[in-house]
């Protein structure tokens, strides 16, 4: 069987989706036959490289909402994400264009690597 998965380095839902899928895969009888593949996903290709504003900020701005707002839904990714075991911290998170990312893990993926560094 043969999973590919679309998504963004810096999503936070979708690092919690490749774990919840891992965590699936460890308790199926028949792992050893899938292979899964990442493939790239710009979520905002517009995006600066760089940027001053935190994400509580960012996602204020976004979706037209206070900061207090943008807290709570980084609050609730953070919880889902201690759920599998990842330790979110958003509070100091940046957000980023991710072109490079992505050119990174191609470059990876001529290696065999690209789930790794995924």
């Amino acid at each position: 069987m043969q999973i590919e998965v679309f998504s963004d380095v810096v999503c936070p839902w979708c690092y919690i989706g490749k774990r919840r899928l891992e965590q699936a895969l460890s308790q199926f009888e028949h792992a050893d036959q899938v292979a899964v593949t990442y493939r790239s996903f710009q979520l905002d290709p517009s995006s600066p490289d760089t940027s001053e504003l935190g994400l509580d900020q960012m996602l204020a701005a976004k979706y037209g909402r206070s900061i207090e707002p943008a807290r709570a839904m980084n609050a609730q990714v953070s919880a889902v994400a201690a759920s599998v075991g990842l330790d979110f911290q958003l509070a100091i998170a940046r957000p980023a264009n991710t072109f490079r990312a992505h050119r990174l893990i191609h470059h990876a993926a001529g290696h065999g690597l690209a789930n790794e560094l995924t």
